[in-house]
């Protein structure tokens, strides 16, 4: 991203001084002249903040621009320099990549007069259109979880709920088979079924009974105990596993108009929350367990498939036929391209969505195979930066028609060569080697 940053300052008059990987001495060295401002851009939080700090020490209360994705290292970054705007990569691009997955007409999606707002080609130009988020009524949650309780997706669920679902068969049916054969009354009927299959004692009115009504109950207990034993072990299987996707509630792995979102690293797991925000259901699927945001996004309350995203041995596992979307958005533009080729070849219908980052690979793919939306993200988020560097007050960016466009505070939109074409400076882009 900080090449095209550097790209997009030159383009629009800008002269720009790039320090790759600095250390202290070189950042001195290109502040002692006339700065008018400085974008730091890196993957890592901590490389952001030390660069930072840096610069405020030696040029205090220069204008300043750095990429961090923790809110919390953010909100001291503020407090500790002036004059600096924080932006997230994440934050940049993923509203142009929930736009599509929300809408297929949208080309993305804005917070804008407390609401949100898609982006959506107009006759004059990308516009803003009000969008409400989606409510499932009460019906559609009520059979969402009761799919999920009845055909769980993890193994030790299944297992879990094969024995609980067992067991209560076996008690219903002994139960109906007491109250018929005896002519008990409905709940003496329940009582004594009850201590029979938790073999708390044998009911002695069968004691007296017919001998198939004893061999029936011998079969009720033997099969009770079996189920008994099956749950336990569910049981046992949920507390030592991960448990990235629950039987019932939030995180429940949804079968319906749900998105696939194909990589939970910073981009993936903040358009989950994005799309949850507009009332899309999510399921994200991640190669890695020890991911970093992998707890992040269980704690958030969002399901979690563990495999690779191009298997078709794990796409088989994601109702993708009834999906809404799938995003392929690892940081592998290659590994995104196999994903959505592997999800068309299932479902050649299916809306899909892939992050991109340079251009040459998904050209030459998609002269070839039907691949999707594209979005460059580097393009989308280093036009941006570059754009806020320059003094604009824009706060997203999206793509159309290989224009990128700014959007103000105000809602106005703009496309960045008109938007800073006057633009003159000095500006200093310090990035890391994977920026």
């Amino acid at each position: 991203m900080t090449a095209v940053t550097e790209r997009a300052l030159s383009t629009a008059g800008a002269n720009v001084t790039y320090l790759r990987d600095p250390h202290d001495r070189a950042i001195r060295r290109a502040l002692d002249g006339d700065i008018d401002a400085v974008v730091v851009i890196s993957n890592d939080d901590h490389v952001s903040l030390r660069l930072a700090l840096v610069v405020e020490n030696v040029r205090p209360g220069v204008p300043l621009v750095v990429t961090v994705f923790s809110g919390i290292v953010a909100s001291q970054l503020r407090r500790a320099v002036r004059n600096v705007r924080v932006l997230s990569m994440a934050d940049m691009v993923v509203p142009s990549l929930a736009g599509p997955c929300f809408d297929d007409r949208l080309l993305g999606v804005s917070r804008w007069d407390g609401n949100f707002a898609g982006v959506r080609a107009g006759p004059d130009g990308p516009e803003l259109v009000p969008i409400e988020p989606n409510v499932p009524s009460r019906g559609q949650r009520l059979l969402n979880q009761l799919g999920s309780m009845l055909n769980p997706f993890e193994e030790s669920a299944r297992i879990l709920m094969a024995g609980l679902l067992g067991f209560l068969f076996i008690l219903l049916l002994d139960t109906v088979v007491l109250a018929t054969a005896l002519d008990e009354p409905l709940v003496d009927a329940f009582y004594s079924a009850t201590k029979t299959i938790v073999t708390v004692g044998p009911n002695p009115i069968i004691d007296d009974g017919p001998s198939w009504l004893k061999v029936f109950s011998a079969l009720a207990m033997l099969a009770a105990l079996a189920f008994t034993a099956i749950f336990t072990a569910g049981v046992v299987n949920r507390l030592l596993d991960m448990r990235l996707i629950a039987i019932a509630g939030r995180r429940a792995m949804p079968r319906r108009d749900h998105v696939v979102v194909v990589g939970l690293g910073q981009v993936g797991l903040r358009l989950c929350l994005l799309l949850r925000e507009l009332g899309v259901p999510v399921l994200a699927v991640e190669r890695d367990p020890e991911g970093p945001h992998v707890k992040r996004a269980k704690d958030y309350n969002i399901p979690i498939v563990l495999g690779r995203g191009g298997s078709r041995f794990v796409l088989r596992r994601l109702c993708l036929h009834r999906a809404r979307a799938l995003a392929a958005v690892t940081s592998d533009e290659v590994e995104n391209i196999s994903i959505v080729v592997a999800a068309l070849a299932m479902r050649d219908d299916l809306r899909t969505l892939l992050r991109a980052g340079r251009g040459d690979v998904v050209n030459e793919t998609s002269s070839l195979f039907k691949i999707g939306v594209v979005r460059d993200v580097y393009r989308i988020g280093g036009t941006l930066m570059a754009a806020v560097a320059l003094g604009s007050p824009a706060t997203e960016a999206f793509l159309s028609d290989q224009t990128v466009y700014l959007i103000g505070p105000d809602g106005a939109i703009e496309p960045f060569e008109s938007d800073v074409e006057a633009a003159q400076g000095e500006v200093a882009a310090l990035g890391d080697g994977g920026s």
